[in-house]
């Protein structure tokens, strides 16, 4: 009973927050700002090339032997160039070959993150397929004697989510400045910003996602499935802001924090399925340096979203994540004023 409670508050919470905003969605495009904070620079286009890296990874948790398998993906990077200018940002990126000798395996994927920064509101958008996992703590677990990583290149990592926050303090601090380049903060500003967001995983392989002859018979109390799925919904609260210091230099850096509701399920091998519905946790932060000017951008940029919950085993869980590494350098050109080419009835201009 007191765990339906709890859905109720946490879907009424959710609900009560898209019912308000429809009473603030005029808002979000609001341009109201203090210049002395931060140039919008809207007669500028910036122009960037990039290198990037995306990563996904999984974890199996016992929390009665305080073990956890560590599955990661192998990482692969991508250059590319882009453009931002006022609202619209567009990147487009090449990925590069990893050496066919890498002791991770290889590492398919499809991986499209999208991040939409309004005045007050930023909306994330994630969807990945990741192909091909390795053991990041092969030794502790199954004491390999060739010192290679255990690789599952039949393991398949489905994610999609969506995730939103609101800035309190849009008219001091930039949620564009670091993260699309379009804008200049150039005083030290943060905000508080709260937001809602909801996600589904599944994790598969073709046999068993716990190896059968690792070093902890005990572990997970010897259950052991090959597929495992989790959708949740939850609200989280946390806390953004940049540091600028001689003049041009920046730290910017946002954490948010929230308990997650939701079902998970564990497919055991030969003997059907269990569900449970309970409480979790997800993370999203990130950080950003590097030196902003009015014409000149050059920064490292960096975020990850994770979550963790109970598997339908007492005292047993398991996590994902998934983020982006990015290095930027952009310059910016000044642009004629010219008539906006959007029809006159949409909220924002271009």
């Amino acid at each position: 009973m007191r765990l339906r409670f709890s859905i109720l508050i946490i879907v009424f919470v959710n609900i009560y927050g898209t019912l308000t905003a429809q009473n603030i969605i005029g808002h979000l495009f609001n341009e109201n700002y203090d210049s002395v904070y931060y140039d919008k620079l809207n007669n500028f286009i910036t122009v960037k090339t990039f290198l990037t890296g995306k990563f996904s990874g999984f974890t199996i948790n016992d929390n009665i032997i305080d073990k956890s398998l560590i599955y990661n993906s192998n990482a692969k990077s991508a250059f590319g160039v882009g453009f931002s200018y006022k609202w619209l940002s567009v990147n487009l990126g090449i990925g590069l070959r990893n050496s066919a000798e890498d002791p991770h395996g290889t590492t398919k994927r499809f991986d499209l993150q999208t991040q939409i920064y309004l005045r007050k509101l930023t909306l994330n958008i994630y969807s990945s397929v990741y192909n091909g996992f390795y053991l990041k703590n092969s030794q502790d677990f199954l004491n390999t004697e060739s010192g290679e990583d255990y690789q599952r290149n039949d393991i398949k990592n489905i994610t999609f989510g969506l995730s939103s926050y609101y800035v309190f303090n849009s008219s001091r601090y930039s949620n564009r400045a670091t993260f699309i380049q379009n804008e200049w903060q150039k005083k030290t500003a943060g905000s508080l910003v709260a937001g809602g967001s909801v996600f589904y995983n599944q994790i598969s392989g073709d046999s068993c996602l716990i190896p059968s002859y690792n070093n902890y018979p005990e572990f997970i109390t010897g259950v052991y499935y090959s597929k495992s799925s989790y959708f949740g919904i939850g609200s989280n609260v946390g806390y953004t802001f940049t540091l600028v210091f001689l003049e041009n230099w920046f730290f910017d850096f946002a954490i948010l924090a929230g308990i997650t509701v939701g079902n998970s399920t564990i497919y055991i091998d030969n003997s059907g399925k269990e569900s449970s519905v309970g409480f979790g946790l997800n993370i999203s932060n990130r950080f950003g340096m590097g030196y902003n000017s009015k014409r000149f951008y050059a920064g490292l940029n960096y975020t990850n979203t994770q979550a963790n919950s109970a598997l339908p085993i007492p005292k047993m869980g398991y996590g994902f994540n998934l983020g982006r590494i990015k290095l930027i350098i952009a310059y910016r050109f000044n642009l004629p004023d010219h008539k906006n080419i959007l029809p006159d009835w949409m909220p924002f201009k271009l």
